[in-house]
């Protein structure tokens, strides 16, 4: 079994939104251990940045330049520092390939009914990113039966928000960053594997429990 954890950075809550970046791990359910990442800026905000911004784009842009936010954003839209050309923008198609073949050689060893593909909200990163990969003509790389969401998994195993503290060496706002911190609390939990059976089980007789986080 393999857990694939999907983060996105963007401009927007909808699909077909501007995306920043895009970040994934691998996680073994059994152990916890991050055995993959993924991470890759995706160089819409440039090859997109004539369309007209939404109303939900300019209140994002508007989240972004909150004080704790505000560093992150413009390190992931800066194309170059002051005074020097900017980087060299990717062509997007190129950059979701890249994620589509780190996701195919991640799992190619699991079998299909073994694969679960975690994201925030049912409405937001898998969305969005399923909408890119459709904007792009590529095919998604796993099926909606595979998706499933971090929050509900959460409050299903009676996760204590903020009980997992951060200890990525980044900082928060990055995709790869909050998907590996997504994973860690799955893990700790109890939403995935062995522990996750044990929890369905003490739900399903009725049991009283607290899931302890250490």
């Amino acid at each position: 079994m393999v857990d694939i954890i999907i983060d996105l950075e963007t401009l927007g809550t909808r699909p077909g939104c501007i995306i920043l970046e895009v970040g994934a791990c691998a996680v073994d359910p059994r152990t916890g251990a991050i055995t993959a990442n993924f991470s890759r800026r995706l160089d819409e905000v440039f090859t997109r940045e004539l369309e007209p911004l939404t109303l939900d784009a300019n209140n994002t842009i508007n989240w972004w330049h909150g004080p704790e936010t505000v560093g992150t954003y413009y390190t992931l839209v800066r194309r170059g520092l002051p005074g020097m050309f900017p980087r060299k923008s990717r062509d997007p198609r190129d950059t979701l390939t890249e994620f589509i073949n780190w996701f195919d050689v991640t799992v190619e060893r699991h079998d299909a009914e073994t694969i679960r593909v975690w994201a925030n909200g049912p409405a937001f990163d898998i969305s969005i990113l399923c909408a890119a990969f459709d904007r792009y003509r590529l095919p998604r790389p796993w099926v909606c039966w595979q998706e499933r969401c971090v929050r509900t998994a959460l409050e299903q195993a009676g996760y204590e928000r903020g009980s997992i503290g951060w200890i990525e060496r980044g900082p928060r706002h990055r995709a790869l960053n909050d998907a590996r911190h997504e994973a860690r609390k799955l893990y700790h939990s109890g939403a995935l594997g062995e522990v996750s059976a044990i929890i369905k089980r003490l739900h399903q007789r009725g049991g009283n429990f607290k899931v302890e986080v250490k």
